[in-house]
């Protein structure tokens, strides 16, 4: 994709305006650090665009002085009159050889510094530009870190990615090389039009006459470009959004042999982006000779005007020389300044799609006057908690107290509440009624790194980081010590297939930790929890994807990692949920019922359905304990 269709990545509705000055006051802001530098590249603009033209005015030198000295023809005399020899247009014998080789070195001196003060332009500006948009780059990052987790549900995750790459291009683009192509280019057209009427006014305004046809020409450019491009930006964004979801659900679509299927699709997203691309490449590569023939015509009319003007006398030929190749010079920034139209279109889409994001408001944040959550001991409190996604409830008067040390097990359907249940105790979104409380502190009023950083949480998309296994386990505590790591693994049984592996813990466990099993990832995040050492513990169905042994291997990590923690399992494994001091029960958001496993048992409402027809990944009869079997019996009678 040529530097055209780059900039168009940005994404903009049809009401985008071409310039708007707060989105441009903002990224202007990211220049002002680097204000002197930008002084400098202003003067070698300026310097770089008079070196460039000082050629038609070295012509007029070359020509009139040193090669025909001067001499101008006079004025031709009336027909009645007795004729008299004519002076020629150009005395050459009159011409200097020195003045002419002067000429020459000066014109080559002038090229020599056009070439050296556009290359350091380019160095300063690049400079100023990359440094700008990583500070961009960087903010972006960290309010995206610090954006809550709904945020991400209704943004997907392609379209979160063009903004740091596609849009942040688009701004750098216009950044390192539209900018200082404006300055040059007005500073050039300044230069050049005052050199015109300097030279002969009247030329001057020949040559202008022509500019109603310029204007009308780079109007109806603009419009057809505009359209074309925002429908670049629209088709790249399903191209990009493609992309991203079928790299995703690679396995899923060989395993339904869709391979095909999907190609297919891709392959009719991404010729639609490039037929896009293609017709508004089309239009712009139209305008080049249409301008192109403008200026043919202002050349036209400069040759038959100056050239009568050369003929009786008026104007020496070195001048019209000058002016001809001013003239070639004069569109050529007149055709930049039109692409940057178009240029700072696609700039102001992509910066407001930028500003979007940065001015996300926090769904969670900090109060002003929240402290730190002092050492905890765990006591967790709900009361009469509401929350709801989208002006719908899905969490209904939630209430229920935890001592220090207990084990909390919240099983149910799925959908009843038991994830978001737990990402209120993490603070991961506000509670929209009702009070959650650790050590009677309110959540509302502390910090959320002093409130995460005391507490460990294994999701049950057990994620791992690029890196090595020991990075991952470290990730907490990155300064932990090797023995540290190695007592974490071997607490939770993951030592065990770290050694077997060629390069042990120091093996690259590559992206989202690929080149382990599921079970594996899983004993690794155990591992990392642990290293943590956090007084509270979350576990979101940690368990629900490793095989029978496997539990086995990590239910006595799970004892070590549990043991003087409170902790809430959103369980789906009977033994983690056998072995909670409290059980949970939800259903429709609502906490149905609450008590021991034996109890719950023998009050025979839903944790009974749950416990009959099965958890996932039940054990067998045989390890059906002698109470259960006790109840279980006594109900069949009943």
């Amino acid at each position: 994709m040529g530097m055209q269709g780059r900039m168009m990545l940005g994404g903009m509705g049809d009401d985008t305006k071409a310039y708007d000055h707060r989105i441009a006051r903002r990224l202007l802001a990211y220049l002002l650090p680097h204000r002197r530098r930008l002084v400098v590249v202003l003067v070698l603009v300026v310097l770089a665009a008079a070196a460039a033209n000082a050629g038609p005015l070295l012509l007029k030198i070359g020509i009139d002085d040193a090669i025909c000295g001067g001499v101008q023809q006079e004025p031709q005399q009336p027909a009645d009159q007795q004729a008299q020899p004519e002076a020629p247009i150009c005395d050459t014998t009159q011409g200097s050889g020195g003045l002419l080789a002067i000429v020459g070195l000066v014109y080559i001196g002038t090229l020599g510094l056009m070439w050296g003060l556009n290359y350091f332009q380019v160095l300063i500006t690049a400079a100023i530009g990359q440094a700008s948009l990583r500070q961009l780059r960087n903010d972006m990052f960290a309010k995206l870190q610090r954006l809550s987790l709904s945020y991400f549900s209704r943004h997907p995750l392609g379209a979160v990615m063009s903004r740091i790459t596609n849009d942040v291009d688009v701004i750098s683009e216009f950044v390192t090389l539209g900018v200082t192509s404006l300055v040059g280019d007005v500073v050039m057209l300044v230069i050049i039009v005052g050199m015109m009427f300097g030279l002969d006014w009247r030329l001057a305004l020949v040559s202008l006459a022509v500019m109603p046809l310029m204007w009308l020409a780079s109007r109806v450019f603009s419009n057809w470009a505009r359209n074309a491009f925002r429908q670049v930006r629209s088709t790249v964004g399903d191209v990009y959004g493609n992309l991203q979801e079928s790299i995703d659900g690679v396995r899923t679509a060989q395993s339904f042999v869709r391979e095909d299927r999907n190609a297919a699709a891709f392959e009719q997203t991404n010729r639609q982006n490039v037929d896009a691309s293609v017709r508004a490449g089309a239009i712009v590569s139209a305008f080049i000779p249409v301008v192109d023939t403008i200026s043919a015509l202002a050349t036209a009319l400069v040759i038959v005007v100056g050239g009568m003007f050369v003929i009786n006398g008026e104007m020496g030929l070195g001048t019209l020389v000058a002016y001809i190749a001013l003239i070639a010079r004069f569109f050529t920034p007149i055709q930049q300044l039109t692409r940057f139209y178009n240029q700072l279109q696609s700039t102001m889409a992509a910066g407001e799609k930028i500003f979007e994001v940065l001015d996300e408001p926090l769904d969670v944040e900090d109060q002003a006057d929240a402290r730190a959550l002092p050492q905890i001991q765990g006591r967790v409190e709900f009361d009469n908690v509401t929350f709801g996604y989208n002006g719908t409830d899905v969490l209904h008067d939630i209430s229920f107290d935890v001592a220090p040390g207990q084990r909390v097990a919240l099983v149910g359907p799925t959908g009843a509440g038991k994830t978001t249940t737990v990402n209120l105790l993490a603070r991961f979104y506000e509670a929209g009624r009702g009070q959650i409380r650790i050590d009677g502190v309110p959540l509302d009023s502390v910090t959320q790194d002093s409130l995460r950083g005391q507490m460990g949480i294994v999701p049950q998309d057990s994620y791992l980081f690029s890196g090595t296994i020991r990075e991952n386990i470290a990730f907490a505590r990155p300064y932990a010590t090797d023995e540290q790591v190695v007592e974490a693994a071997e607490a939770v049984g993951a030592h065990g297939f770290i050694q077997r592996l060629p390069e042990g813990y120091d093996t690259d466990v590559r992206e989202r930790g690929a080149r382990l099993s599921v079970g594996q990832r899983q004993l690794i995040c155990f591992a990392r929890a642990l290293l943590a050492d956090p007084r509270l513990l979350i576990l979101d169905e940690a368990t629900s994807s490793v095989d029978a042994h496997t539990e086995q291997i990590i239910q006595r990590g799970l004892d070590r990692l549990m043991a003087g923690r409170t902790s809430f399992v959103i369980a789906h494994r009977l033994a983690t949920v056998r072995g909670a001091d409290l059980i949970l029960v939800f259903q429709d958001g609502q906490i149905v019922e609450r008590g021991g496993h034996d109890e719950l048992l023998e009050a025979g409402g839903l944790y009974y359905q749950l416990y009959t027809t099965g958890f996932p990944g039940d054990e067998t009869p045989e390890q059906t304990t002698a109470t259960e079997t006790m109840v279980l019996n006594r109900r069949m009678w009943m």
